[in-house]
C-alpha cells in the first residue's frame, strides 16, 4: 500500500533528501521563492530552517494590521504553492520557474485582500496598497 518511490530526493533540486525542513526552506527554489515573497513585503532577511520560519512567524505575525495579514498570507501561500508545484512536477510533470510561483501567490493575496475593507488613510497601508495593486 502506498506510493512506490524510487528516488526520495526533493523534485526541485535533486541533491538532498525531501524533507519538511528540506522542501519548504532548506531547498535553493524554495529559498529563492521565500526570499522573494519576503522582499516583496519589504521584509529583508535570509531564510532559515522550518523551525526558526516558524519561530519568526509565531512571534511577528501577530495583530491585525495590513503587513502582519500580508505577511500570513504570504507564509500560507508559500507552503500551499511549494507543496502544490512538488505535486505538478511529481504528477503531471510540469516544471514551473520560481518567477511563475511567485506570481500564483502575489495573485492569490492580491484575490483575497480584494475583499477587504482597508484603511487607505493610513500612509503605510496606502504605500503597500499602490505598490501590490492590491
Amino acid at each position: 500500500m502506498g506510493l512506490n518511490i524510487d528516488n526520495a530526493n526533493c523534485l526541485f533540486c535533486g541533491a538532498e533528501p525531501e524533507t519538511r525542513n528540506h522542501l519548504f526552506f532548506g531547498c535553493g527554489f524554495a529559498r529563492d521563492l521565500w526570499g522573494n515573497v519576503l522582499s516583496l513585503c519589504g521584509i529583508n532577511r535570509r531564510v532559515s530552517t522550518w523551525d526558526r520560519e516558524l519561530i519568526w512567524a509565531s512571534q511577528f505575525l501577530k495583530g491585525k494590521t495590513l503587513i502582519v495579514l500580508l505577511l500570513k498570507l504570504a507564509f500560507v501561500g508559500h507552503v500551499y504553492s511549494i507543496w502544490r508545484e512538488r505535486n505538478s512536477r511529481l504528477f503531471g510533470g510540469r516544471a514551473r520557474p520560481v518567477g511563475e510561483v511567485l506570481n500564483d501567490i502575489c495573485d492569490s493575496i492580491r484575490i483575497r485582500l480584494s475583499g477587504w475593507s482597508i484603511n487607505r488613510v493610513d500612509r503605510r497601508n496606502a504605500t503597500l496598497c499602490s505598490s501590490r495593486s492590491i
